[in-house]
């Protein structure tokens, strides 16, 4: 964005913040005392709220939850039976509730983050409806009446600001905005933090993050607590709003249905997308009950599926992402107006790659050269897959400095290895050690840690992140600050030539580009080994060399190279050994002269009358 377009921009979103500060204002010169449009906006309120609140797990993070009611009771219920029963006010007993909702979160949630997409969800939905069920069969918890499918009553003390009761609704319709403006000023603060890049990345690909050093579980537990917490504060609210809460109703399905359909509609993973999704949503449940509630009932549902189904088709990110597109148009179009055209390079000059080495050394210290001593140990290393043979009794040593190629035939358990050696697999039999440190049992967080990082035979970008930010996943837990990170990153793309695509979402890059930021991404972690899976495979024949360029230059810097490499021209020309596999064993080892002119490697590529079965 250019400066005018920034001051624009900033300008703009003065005047839309100012706007927004007016509503109570404006709400109330509107409305005056009508006390049914005043509960709709408190109802609008409170579900955009709770929205917001999901979004913390299930939009940033790409966890769907549909059991956050369970959350909700949790939190009803907690403030409501101290204040009940031990005269706790029920703002504290708010915090209470949230607390406790948070631990139940946590709790259930991190066994369960080894599960994802719909087996996640059917958890959730199962806890929260475990947890309804339980509460309607029980009459007391720790001598405290709970009353079971009956309900709870809260005592009606008239206009009481101390115990959470007013006689105004606007008292409440003040409260709720108050907690509306928190979660999401807590959600736009997590958003730009080192967990909001992780969350975003999470929900791209788990795998790929945990291959960066990340433990996805951790930073989707943080996650979950913030989440719980917030939704519990919301159950505090409706409970001291209705005064009567119920299992049936308070941790009912249809209160996460609502949190979800909410945040899709509005825009999952965004700030503000709740919040839309409510200010639609809401309204149209009130006006189809009073309208058709005697004889349709579950109309405001078949509105929501028609809204969803529209979204999807022609809106898939959201109703926020069409507001932003709008907005960002908006701007360019006035700081056209009231500012000079920002100079435009040629198309071919704004697409090529230029390797920018960076003063110094890439790393924060240029490894040291190779001893003749091995970094990496592979000892009869064995996995079997069912009835297939992955790998069978892998020996293979990689010296410090050296570049390792393993070639062979599709199938022969090449991606295997770097799975196992990386801690996605665990081997059947074997050993496998790096600067002396067993890797074994180890797992992909902390296999990375050590200095181990590799790229996919199938680039894996975080699509929804440009490609500055998928670098800055990478470094920031190596670095202080976001800040840092974002102008640390700057040194890796230009590195691999993709300053001038900065800026670009990863899935607006091309093959080779996505290629080099994976290259990037795996370099910002620091290693002392790098794991390359076929990194030329899928590139036009034009950008070979530059990628042949940037492994020598990858070298230079001191790091051990282990790659596979099907483009036999490629790895002969970068490596120091081959070594060749076959049906998951190794058959030769040497130099790349040797193994490629060798007569049973030869066999084995050309598919002759000869070759190893």
């Amino acid at each position: 964005m250019s400066r005018p377009e920034r001051v624009v921009a900033w300008i703009l979103g003065g005047l839309v913040v100012a706007g927004v500060a007016l509503v109570p204002v404006a709400t109330r010169w509107v409305l005056a005392d009508d006390n049914y449009w005043i509960q709709v906006l408190i109802w609008i309120l409170f579900f955009a709220y709770l929205s917001a609140a999901w979004n913390l797990i299930g939009g940033f993070a790409g966890q769907y939850s549909i059991g956050h009611a369970g959350l909700l009771g949790v939190g009803a219920y907690t403030s409501s039976l101290l204040s009940i029963n031990a005269g706790l006010s029920p703002w504290l007993g708010m915090v209470v509730g949230g607390l406790v909702a948070a631990a139940v979160g946590g709790l259930i949630g991190y066994p369960c983050f080894r599960l994802r997409g719909a087996f996640f969800s059917l958890v959730s939905i199962a806890f929260a409806e475990m947890l309804r069920v339980g509460t309607e069969l029980t009459d007391s918890v720790f001598g405290m009446e709970v009353n079971g499918v009956r309900g709870l009553l809260l005592p009606v003390l008239g206009h009481n600001p101390a115990a959470f009761q007013f006689v105004d609704k606007r008292y409440y319709y003040s409260v709720m905005l108050g907690l509306l403006l928190l979660v999401l000023a807590v959600g736009w603060g997590v958003k730009r933090s080192r967990l909001g890049y992780y969350l975003a990345a999470i929900r791209d690909d788990e795998e790929a993050v945990a291959s960066l050093g990340i433990n996805p579980a951790r930073a989707k537990l943080a996650a979950m607590l913030l989440s719980g917490f917030f939704t519990a504060i919301g159950g505090t609210f409706y409970a001291q709003f209705i005064l009567f809460i119920t299992p049936t109703r308070t941790m009912s399905l249809d209160f996460s249905v609502q949190m979800v359909i909410m945040a899709v509609l509005g825009g999952m993973g965004t700030v503000l997308g709740p919040v839309y999704g409510a200010v639609i949503l809401v309204p149209i449940a009130e006006v189809t009950r009073a309208v058709w509630g005697g004889s349709l009932q579950g109309v405001h549902l078949i509105v929501y599926g028609a809204l969803l189904m529209a979204v999807i088709l022609y809106c898939p990110q959201g109703i926020e992402g069409w507001i932003r597109r709008r907005f960002l148009g908006s701007v360019r179009w006035i700081a056209v107006r009231i500012g000079p055209a920002p100079a435009v390079l040629p198309a071919a000059a704004a697409s090529t790659p230029t390797m920018v080495l960076p003063e110094g050394t890439l790393l924060p210290a240029r490894l040291a050269p190779g001893n003749g001593q091995p970094l990496l140990v592979l000892r009869k290393l064995s996995r079997r897959f069912g009835g297939a043979i992955g790998v069978r009794d892998l020996t293979l040593e990689v010296k410090a400095g050296e570049v390792v190629g393993l070639i062979g035939p599709n199938g022969a358990g090449k991606t295997t290895v770097f799975n196992l050696i990386t801690g996605v697999l665990t081997p059947d039999a074997g050993e496998i050690r790096f600067a002396g440190s067993d890797l074994t049992r180890l797992g992909p967080d902390s296999i990375n840690r050590m200095g181990v990082a590799r790229t996919f035979q199938i680039v894996r970008p975080f699509v929804q992140l440009t490609a500055r930010e998928n670098v800055m996943v990478a470094l920031l837990p190596r670095v202080g600050r976001v800040a840092e990170a974002r102008k640390e990153a700057e040194r890796y793309l230009a590195f691999v030539g993709l300053s001038h695509r900065a800026d670009v979402p990863a899935d607006g890059l091309s093959t080779g580009e996505r290629k080099r930021l994976e290259l990037a991404r795996a370099l910002a972690t620091r290693p002392r080994l790098l794991l390359l899976d076929e990194v030329t495979g899928g590139v036009d024949q034009r950008s070979l060399p530059g990628l042949v360029a940037l492994i020598h230059q990858i070298r230079k810097e001191g790091v051990t190279l282990l790659l596979i490499e099907h483009n036999l021209r490629v790895v002969t020309t970068v490596a120091d050994r081959l070594v060749m596999l076959h049906l998951g064993e190794k058959i030769l080892e040497g130099t790349p002269e040797a193994v490629v002119g060798d007569p049973q490697v030869v066999e084995i590529y050309v598919g002759a009358p000869g070759a190893l079965r």
